[in-house]
């Protein structure tokens, strides 16, 4: 379970690292490493590799994202897992989270413009079965995403100076 962990670790940290590497780091022979991915995609514990894109580098061209705090109202045979399934087909969904507090579901949304994501909650999310209100915050910033710093650090702003 160690290695798993170590394997989960790596890859979270830069899902591009090679097989032959992740072993080098690991301690481990390439071959062992391969088959305990493997297992893992086969048990779906790893799901899908993915990358972070700083969209503030994309100026003008950045989609504008939101996240939306969605109170439901379940019903005995209409249940939160059926609400769920109907918001996560939208292609504007990026993710959805059940919850604890103030509201049910929480959830990340991307489109082209701020008017977009309007026009998403009040056509499809708001006039869902069950939902009884939401609460849409739109992201201005991003600092940091997936656990990787976005922004500069004052160390990489400074410039050199010599004598």
């Amino acid at each position: 379970m160690k290695l798993r962990q170590e394997i989960l670790d790596i890859l979270l940290d830069d899902s591009s690292t090679d097989e032959k590497n992740v072993a080098r780091m690991t301690g481990v022979d390439e071959a062992t490493v391969h088959a305990e991915i493997e297992d893992m995609k086969r048990e779906g514990i790893i799901v899908k590799y993915s990358t972070v894109i700083n969209s503030e580098a994309l100026g003008d061209d950045a989609p504008a994202e939101a996240m939306i705090e969605i109170k439901v109202e379940p019903k005995l045979d209409f249940g939160y897992e059926d609400i769920a399934k109907k918001i996560y087909q939208f292609s504007e969904v990026k993710a959805l989270y059940l919850m604890s507090g103030r509201y049910d579901f929480s959830i990340r949304v991307e489109a082209r413009t701020m008017k977009e994501i309007f026009n998403f909650v009040w056509e499809k999310l708001a006039v869902l079965e069950g939902v009884r209100s939401t609460e849409t915050l739109f992201i201005m910033k991003k600092y940091k995403e997936n656990g990787t710093v976005l922004e500069k650090t004052d160390s990489e702003n400074r410039l050199v100076v010599t004598a």
